[in-house]
């Protein structure tokens, strides 16, 4: 009986060890950029379920663009159009979606069982779901937010974009700060 309560003790502690760390949507959520004319984001999240150690890349029209990771979510801004949304393990499975301007698509995603690793799934949802789940889910994305920034305004003082000219002088740096940088999406 002590052998078993370790090695359920052992399994608890690894599956905890999978999941998403990070700053909760609720803390961050007030700091997403707002979005550009023309241009819709991308909700990517797992809330757990199977295969807590299987965390495959998520691509969007063959492009990394984040992980499957158990308890996180991610999010991506890209022109509005139709995209494809892919994982792959064992097997690639991908899911297509339609994003509309200046609207956000929520995709949950989550592992099915496979014959040697677990199959990715992918589900479309709607806003009232997604929130439900990502009200405790941990940011994974790959630029960092900060908790309890305000959300960025129309104008980037880095860039020069928009009708704001003000100097940045000091403060977190935000994604809106940082889109000049990267280089356009395809």
């Amino acid at each position: 009986m002590r052998v078993f309560r370790l090695l359920v003790i052992a399994v608890a502690v690894f599956l905890t060890g999978c999941a998403a760390t990070g700053p909760q949507y609720a803390e961050v959520e007030a700091s997403f950029p707002t979005l550009r004319s023309g241009d819709a984001r991308l909700v990517v999240y797992r809330s757990g379920g199977l295969g807590m150690a299987v965390q495959p890349d998520i691509k969007l029209n063959g492009e990394v663009v984040g992980k499957s990771q158990p308890e996180g979510f991610f999010f991506v801004d890209r022109a509005a159009g139709k995209y494809t949304v892919s994982a792959r393990t064992e097997i690639e499975t991908s899911l297509d979606v339609d994003l509309e301007d200046g609207r956000t698509t929520y995709v949950q995603t989550g592992i099915t069982m496979g014959l040697f690793v677990g199959h990715p799934v992918f589900g479309l949802q709607s806003e009232s779901t997604a929130i439900k789940h990502l009200s405790r889910l941990a940011y994974t994305g790959g630029i960092p937010l900060v908790p309890g920034t305000p959300r960025a305004s129309s104008s980037n003082s880095i860039t020069g974009r928009g009708t704001d000219e003000r100097t940045r002088t000091s403060g977190p740096v935000t994604l809106d700060d940082l889109s000049g940088l990267l280089p356009p999406a395809r």
